[in-house]
């Protein structure tokens, strides 16, 4: 396929993807990347789901087109090669070869530690959340997916257009509640769909007729007297003899009902009793969570299983001590308890599905804390095979899906947007790992297509529902590669520090400190366990160079990377450190000081002072008063070599020498305590202080002559956070939605980089705030760290090392 060398025609860029789906050339566009950048990346994605996705396997190029078509749509022909390269680094596990890079583009892709996922198709995207989906079968054999959201709207796909972006929904149904549940329901002649929100109210719709059945609205008063309706769970139940009722489970009982009259039907399913206090505190206390499955014996019978906790409760005061999760299971025909049975799970049950065994058999698949399913046989109840482990969070929700051939997973879903398939009767996984897009995953179904094509159909919590192909090739992930928070260079001097190759180090999420080569991003020892808070690089006169480790919460500490162990800790004989009562000095900064020295400087309350790491002893009397609400500090070099300390708080920014405490300069300003200061320093140019609020940067200019407000020298209309996000204590070093990576050079004018929670890298023009260029990187960024010609980011998903 010849290259593109400008810009095609419109009919190429919409309809060239369209000819090569037909001829199944897709190996052939992938090999022409100058083609691929050209075309448009929407019509692109839509060809490769219609006719690749879930039959084919689709090269890397193609597959990252399909999943990031929307970035890719974002930037110009000459970056999406880069943005390609990080999507693909994400899913496969490494970044196309650097050769691949257009001489044009502004970014390449120098090395990635990602966390590697299967990234969905994105089907659809509403503004509110998607609380129930269900995929139910036409007479004539067609399939379609239900999707209801929190505003109260069911929308139904029919499942050939749903993989074709461009088409509408073949029907909208609006209520006036939001619809957490949708199931399908028997009657002569076919399926009903059922949508249930969090009134009493069932509504009923003829997917054949294309009407509404109508509602019926449930006589809670007939069943429970004057018990106020409560209705955590509603599930489908199909009886022996035909009939579908519904079964809503409250705290203590589970009714059915009719869902066409509202009437109730059979006995009550009695469960946990009610207690008095003192009963609960002597005995404990147990109700029932709200997970219902249905399950069939192989001798006919019908039972329901319902999901509870079981509450041992703390004799002074009636807290909750502990808590385990429990299974009740009650005969339908009859309403009498068949069996209780007892978990294993600490805290309370999360998911509870049915799936089959190979024998035929139904088998209760249960979910809870710490991330494992368990499964049992409902006739015994005994526990069947071994305990399914791999998720990495706790599993919050669980489901089967039809695969090809017949046969059929179990899907979980995790609190950390992952979602797994298992093969229930070998307890091994299907597929590699499926990542939810940037969303919790509230409900799960199964879709499967006329060609034969099985999808795992999930809804998020920002609107979107998603599309998993579970047969997928699964990989290996990276055991190296997590969210990272926070990222530091460490200047090396000849012979120091692993022959002296420039190393970075990172924090992540989980507190743990790892050390990086910069230059091929390959590992340099052992992670770093409980390293909260930002490391600061401290050059020692003889040579090393240590990490002064502390985030408040523990003494500070003094890492050797050569030798991997802790060199000093600060001690501390305050009885209220060390129970915790007030927090233990941390660093913060370093500074020059006499004799070739380097000081710690160390916040320690709302003042600073400098410290000593060789003899782990104060420097002199000197203390720096932060103000009142304190917020940031840290350290700003002057073109002569001279260092300054900066200290902020809600009332402005202060400079100070630090070698003297003298006061040097003040910039009176109001600021919250959402605001970060960074230093931005470019060689032999005069420094200064990215100020950071809620909305914009402003670029500070603290040794100015001029008044106050005129130190501004420029402004950059991008902020910290969203203003949804959780506030941050000041001074605790944990996320910051943006970061200032200092200065990069690009034909030879000076640019600062910044990055923050919508995954977008920009450069700007620090005289004028002009925005120069965007990249959109997939995850959001929560650090940035310019080495030599390298800007190394901190995302959610790892690490990104890129060359301009």
């Amino acid at each position: 396929m010849a290259a593109v060398t400008e810009t095609p025609n419109p009919y190429i860029a919409h309809h060239l993807a369209g000819h090569v789906a037909e001829a199944g050339a897709w190996q052939e566009l992938a090999d022409a990347p100058h083609v691929l950048d050209h075309l448009e990346p929407r019509a692109v994605a839509a060809e490769a789901l219609r006719l690749g996705y879930g039959r084919t396997g689709l090269p890397d190029p193609v597959t990252a087109t399909l999943v990031a078509r929307d970035l890719l749509a974002s930037v110009a022909p000459e970056d999406r090669g880069t943005v390609r390269a990080l999507i693909t680094a994400r899913f496969v596990g490494a970044a196309p070869a650097a050769g691949t890079r257009r001489a044009d583009a502004t970014w390449s892709v120098r090395w990635t530690r990602l966390r590697r996922d299967l990234l969905p198709a994105i089907l659809t995207d509403r503004a509110s959340p998607v609380e129930a989906l269900r995929a139910f079968s036409l007479p004539d054999g067609r399939q379609l997916l239900a999707v209801g959201t929190h505003d109260g709207r069911v929308r139904l796909w029919d499942s050939e257009s749903v993989l074709d972006a461009a088409m509408p929904p073949v029907e909208e149904l609006a209520y006036d509640r939001p619809v957490h549940t949708l199931e399908t329901v028997a009657r002569p002649g076919g399926e009903i769909l059922l949508a249930a929100g969090t009134g009493r109210t069932v509504h009923l719709w003829d997917p054949v007729a294309r009407s509404t059945v109508g509602a019926s609205v449930l006589d809670t008063g007939a069943a429970s007297g004057e018990r106020a309706f409560r209705a955590p769970a509603w599930k489908a139940v199909r009886l022996p003899d035909g009939r579908s009722l519904i079964a809503v489970c409250d705290t203590n009982n589970v009714r059915l009902w009719d869902p066409f009259t509202g009437e109730p039907v059979g006995p009550e399913l009695i469960g946990p009793e009610s207690l008095t206090m003192s009963q609960a505190i002597s005995d404990g206390l147990e109700s029932l969570d709200g997970v219902l499955a249905p399950v069939t014996l192989p001798d006919g019978r019908a039972l329901l299983v319902a999901g509870g906790t079981s509450r041992v409760l703390d004799s002074i005061d009636g807290s909750t001590d502990f808590m385990y999760g429990r299974l009740w299971a009650w005969d339908i025909a009859t309403g009498e308890l068949a069996w209780r049975l007892g978990t294993g799970y600490s805290g309370t049950l999360t998911a509870l599905t049915t799936v089959s065994l190979r024998d035929g058999r139904q088998a209760l698949a249960t979910a809870g804390g710490g991330g494992v399913v368990r499964l049992f046989d409902p006739e015994g109840p005994t526990q069947v095979g071994e305990w399914l482990h791999g998720n990495g969070a706790d599993v919050v929700g669980a489901s089967t899906v039809r695969l090809r051939h017949n046969r059929t997973a179990l899907v979980t879903v995790g609190s950390d947007r992952t979602v797994r398939a298992w093969d229930p009767t070998t307890g091994t996984p299907v597929g590699a790992p499926m990542s939810a897009h940037n969303s919790g995953v509230r409900a799960l179904t199964s879709l499967r297509i006329a060609d034969g094509r099985a999808f795992v159909a999930g809804g998020g919590e920002d609107g979107t529902v998603q599309l998993w192909d579970p047969e997928s090739a699964g990989h290996i992930d990276d055991p190296l590669a997590s969210p990272v928070e926070q990222l530091v260079s460490m200047p090396v001097r000849p012979g120091a520090i692993r022959q002296s190759r420039p190393l970075l180090a990172s924090v992540n999420s989980d507190n743990t400190l790892q050390l990086w080569e910069a230059s091929s991003g390959l590992p340099m020892a052992q992670p770093l366990e409980d390293c909260a808070g930002r490391p600061v690089t401290v050059l020692m006169p003889d040579g090393p160079t240590l990490l002064a480790l502390g985030d408040g919460k523990r003494p500070l500490r003094l890492w050797d990377p050569e030798s991997h162990r802790v060199v000093r800790t600060t001690r501390s004989r305050n009885p209220f450190r060390r129970m915790h009562l007030i927090d233990y000095p941390a660093a913060v900064a370093t500074v020059p000081w006499r004799d070739g020295r380097t000081a710690v400087v160390v916040k320690d309350g709302s003042s600073l002072s400098l410290w000593d790491p060789a003899s782990g002893r104060g420097l002199g009397n000197l203390r720096f008063s932060m103000g009142l609400n304190p917020l940031d500090a840290g350290t700003i070099s002057l073109p002569g070599g001279r260092t300054m300390l900066f200290t902020s708080s809600q009332e402005g920014i202060k400079l100070w020498d630090p070698a003297t405490g003298a006061h040097i300069v003040e910039w009176n300003r109001k600021l919250d305590y959402l605001t970060t200061i960074t230093p931005v320093t470019w060689p032999d140019a005069h420094p200064l202080l990215a100020v950071t609020g809620k909305e914009v940067t402003y670029l500070v200019d603290p040794f100015s002559e001029d008044a106050p407000k005129s130190r501004v020298r420029a402004t950059l209309a991008v902020g910290s956070q969203p203003a949804t996000s959780r506030p941050h204590r000041p001074l605790s070093f944990g996320r910051q939605r943006l970061a200032i990576a200092g200065c990069l050079t690009r034909e030879g004018r000076p640019l600062l980089a910044t990055g923050g929670h919508d995954g977008v890298l920009r450069l700007w023009e620090p005289e004028t705030g002009g925005l120069v260029h965007a990249l959109p990187v997939g995850a959001p960024i929560n650090a940035l760290l310019t080495m030599d010609s390298l800007l190394v980011i901190g995302s959610r998903d790892g690490l990104i090392a890129l060359e301009s």
